[in-house]
């Protein structure tokens, strides 16, 4: 039992065929599983990336319809790289996300649009108030998910705070 709790090797692959990952910030989705969305997209799987907030916090107010653009630029660039589509953005506002109804149920249209077999997720053990609000309701919005629609499993991936017990490791 404590193999399955433990990872004593890493994995070449997390199975998936359709992959969804979900990144508070355009940025998130290359330093928390940016290897991991190499690996899927070499594999030939489907991947699909959902920017959640604006980013532009830091922008002024007279700033910040180019700030937001310049990092959709740079998310474009990298998924063009890493060899997906360009992101979807949702535009919430940068430290506004917050977890409830509304965000658990914008996950759970992109889950039945999208129809992956593997979400990923900002673990929840992150401590920036979006990266939480959106691995937690990821987690719900997973969990609501009714097995016979199609598989789906989640995975959480760390940015900010390493995760103190993983349960897979994945070799990139």
């Amino acid at each position: 039992m404590e193999h399955d709790l433990i990872p004593y090797q890493a994995t070449f692959r997390i199975g998936c065929t359709t992959l969804l990952v979900l990144a508070p910030h355009a940025d998130d989705e290359v330093f928390g599983c940016g290897g991991a969305i190499l690996r899927h997209a070499s594999l030939g799987d489907a991947v699909h990336v959902i920017i959640a907030s604006d980013g532009a916090f830091h922008a002024e107010a007279e700033q910040k319809a180019s700030y937001v653009a310049v990092r959709q630029a740079e998310s474009n660039a990298a998924a063009s790289i890493m060899g997906y589509g360009p992101p979807e953005y949702w535009g919430l506002p940068d430290r506004g996300i917050t977890h409830g109804e509304p965000l658990i149920q914008r996950i759970t249209t992109a889950i039945a649009a999208f129809r992956p077999d593997l979400v990923m997720a900002p673990s929840i053990f992150e401590v920036h108030p979006d990266h939480l609000a959106l691995g937690t309701a990821a987690l719900e919005a997973v969990r609501r998910h009714k097995p016979d629609q199609h598989p789906l499993s989640l995975a959480m991936y760390e940015v900010g705070v390493p995760m103190q017990r993983p349960n897979i490791l994945l070799d990139i």
